[in-house]
C-alpha cells in the first residue's frame, strides 16, 4: 500500500514538475519572440532559459519513458523466443541499460562538480545545475529499471519451466 502511495506521488509530482517547465518555457519563448521580432527589445534571458528547460525536460521526460516502458524497442526477433527466453533476453537488455545508466550518472556528476563554479551568461546561474539533469535523470531512471527486471525476475521465477503454450 505505501509503495503505491509513493509511486503514485512521485508519478504526480515528476508530471506537474515537467508541465511547469514546459509551461514556462513556452511563455519563455513566446516572450522572446515578442520583444525581438515586435519590440525590437530582446531580453537577455529569453534565449537561455528555454534552453536550460529543455535539457531538464529531455531527462525528466526520459524518466517517465523508462516507468511507462515506452523507449524505442525493436522486438521482432526477439518476440519468435519461447516466453521464458524473452525474459531473459529483457533482463539482459535492461541490465546493459543500467550499466549504461551508472556511467551515465556518475559522469553527470563530475561534469556537473567541474562546472558548478561556472556561471550562465545571461541567467548568472551555476551552469552545473544544467547538468544536474543527468544525473537526477538517471538516478530516476535507474530506479524504475532496477524495480522493472527484479519484476521481470521474479515473473521468471514464478512460471514453471517448460515451454509456454502456443497461441
Amino acid at each position: 500500500m505505501l509503495d503505491k502511495i509513493i509511486n503514485f506521488l512521485s508519478v504526480k509530482l515528476l508530471h506537474l514538475i515537467i508541465i511547469a517547465m514546459f509551461a514556462i518555457m513556452s511563455g519563455a519563448v513566446f516572450i522572446q519572440v515578442i520583444f525581438r521580432y515586435i519590440l525590437h527589445q530582446p531580453i537577455y534571458w529569453s534565449e537561455e532559459l528555454p534552453r536550460f528547460l529543455l535539457i531538464w525536460l529531455t531527462f525528466l521526460g526520459s524518466v517517465l519513458a523508462v516507468k511507462n516502458r515506452s523507449h524505442l524497442s525493436i522486438t521482432v526477433f526477439v518476440n519468435r523466443f519461447p516466453e521464458r527466453i524473452r525474459i531473459w533476453v529483457q533482463c539482459l537488455a535492461n541490465l546493459a541499460a543500467l550499466i549504461f545508466l551508472l556511467v551515465m550518472v556518475w559522469s553527470g556528476i563530475v561534469i556537473a562538480n567541474l562546472t558548478m563554479p561556472n556561471r550562465s551568461a545571461a541567467l548568472q546561474m551555476p551552469t552545473g545545475l544544467v547538468y544536474l539533469a543527468v544525473p537526477v535523470g538517471g538516478i530516476l531512471m535507474i530506479i524504475y529499471l532496477a524495480r522493472q527486471t527484479i519484476d521481470l525476475l521474479r515473473s521468471q521465477k514464478d512460471k514453471p519451466a517448460g515451454r509456454a503454450p502456443k497461441k
